[in-house]
């Protein structure tokens, strides 16, 4: 009877050292390159900070910027929205109308190149617009600074952005 014992307490010891491995599922990730416009390269592309760092104090600026796409045109892809980090977003129209970008492409990252441009708007231009657009005299009152405005005519860009698909085990 011992004996019965003792072998069904070294089955039991060995029956809990459970020795196999957890498997791990990765998902794969892809990332898709697009191409609009001219050919261009991500070499030598600026970071916003950089960008706005660069623009000071001029109303125009030769660039290659990488920055985040907040928003694009629904209708046609024809504009997009870029973040520059700092609260402000630059509209980004394409040259001669000539390409366009994916509507889905929001959340993505986008290379540009081409001129961006700043402009100021006035105080006396911007209670302007307000009043015309019938606001409230309250807001009016409160427009007191003026406000920049940023631009960008792209001649070629550059979408990246990632697709994950699962692994299936």
């Amino acid at each position: 009877m011992n004996k019965y014992i003792v072998i069904a307490s070294t089955f039991l010891l060995f029956a809990c050292n459970n020795t196999e491995q957890p498997v791990e599922v990765v998902d794969e990730v892809n990332v898709e390159i697009t191409k609009h416009g001219e050919d261009i390269t991500e070499e030598g592309a600026i970071t916003p900070a950089e960008f706005l760092t660069q623009l000071e104090g001029k109303d125009s600026l030769a660039t290659k910027l990488a920055t985040t796409i907040d928003e694009v045109c629904q209708k046609k892809g024809c504009w997009m929205m870029l973040d520059l980090g700092n609260g402000t977003a630059m509209r980004v129209s394409f040259k001669d109308y000539g390409f366009f970008v994916p509507k889905d492409a929001a959340g993505k990252l986008a290379i540009v190149q081409g001129v961006a441009k700043m402009d100021t708007t006035d105080v006396a231009t911007l209670k302007h617009y307000a009043e015309d657009a019938k606001a409230p005299q309250e807001e009016i009152d409160a427009i007191t600074e003026p406000e920049i405005n940023y631009s960008f005519e792209a001649v070629g860009v550059i979408i990246k952005g990632e697709s994950t698909t699962p692994n299936e085990e």
